[in-house]
């Protein structure tokens, strides 16, 4: 079973990128030893493709599909995933892949970019740089290699640090995603829609129970987006993940929708 289903292969980024921890590994480097950055991951997603993980915590970083709706993979928004943050367990990182990679080169370790879902003032951003610079100066033969690799990438993906964390991720991609996903989510990623302010929403929070025929009546008097809205909010919650029955369900509508890559990625998890 293919995880990128239509979408064939990945980005040329991504693909060079690991062409490079390739070569890096043969110097005595990786992406992973010096960066936290293992270029594969299994924690499949409906509509989230996933091409790194920080090899714990099943924190892990991946294509947002918007359910198929994204053309190329290249295109897509970048989340990061930290399944044990519930409440703060998913955030849109990145405008796209190639963005993603001057987010690592900002910050020198992919694995402290969990701290930002729990961010969203210029304050935290401020303090979280500083501690990363703090880190670096305690070992300053592994952040000689790190800075090593990061000289690497930028060099042959010709790529660059950012020149403000914060108003990039909180301001620039935020503005962005409003723009081509309005109809909200739990989650904050939202789910691409016109613009309907009193579009209904099916109640539930991380303790309901979903019945199961009130869940199908309401799948058969909505539209599309509503629908995917609510199979998002179901997977915030866990709900799918921890309900056999209810999974059943979803698939089903998701087939209907002809959804079946995202169907295919379930059946993966």
């Amino acid at each position: 079973m293919n995880v990128l289903g239509k979408y064939k292969e990945f980005p040329h980024a991504l693909q060079a990128l690991t062409k490079l921890d390739q070569d890096l590994q043969k110097e005595g480097h990786s992406l992973f030893d010096r960066l936290s950055l293992f270029l594969q991951d299994d924690d499949y997603s409906y509509d989230v493709i996933p091409f790194a993980s920080i090899g714990a915590d099943g924190i892990h970083y991946g294509f947002l599909t918007d359910f198929g709706r994204v053309q190329h993979l290249d295109e897509a928004f970048i989340v990061c995933v930290s399944p044990m943050n519930f409440g703060n367990h998913v955030k849109i990182i990145a405008r796209n892949l190639a963005e993603f990679i001057d987010v690592i080169l900002t910050v020198n370790d992919a694995s402290v970019i969990e701290n930002l879902l729990g961010y969203s003032k210029k304050e935290e951003y401020q303090e979280f740089l500083d501690w990363v610079t703090k880190e670096a100066t305690a070992d300053p033969e592994f952040s000689a290699q790190s800075a090593y690799v990061c000289n690497r990438i930028q060099q042959e993906l010709n790529r660059k640090p950012l020149d403000d964390l914060y108003e990039y991720v909180e301001v620039t991609v935020r503005e962005q995603r409003k723009k081509v996903a309005s109809l909200p989510t739990f989650d904050t990623l939202g789910v691409v829609s016109d613009d309907r302010p009193n579009q209904e929403r099916f109640s539930m929070n991380r303790d309901s129970t979903i019945n199961l025929k009130d869940l199908e009546k309401f799948f058969d008097r909505n539209d599309e987006a509503t629908k995917l809205a609510t199979i998002r909010n179901l997977q915030y919650f866990y709900l799918i993940q921890e309900d056999d029955e209810l999974k059943r369900c979803v698939k089903a509508e998701m087939l209907k929708m002809g959804l079946t890559d995202e169907v295919n990625r379930m059946d993966m998890t």
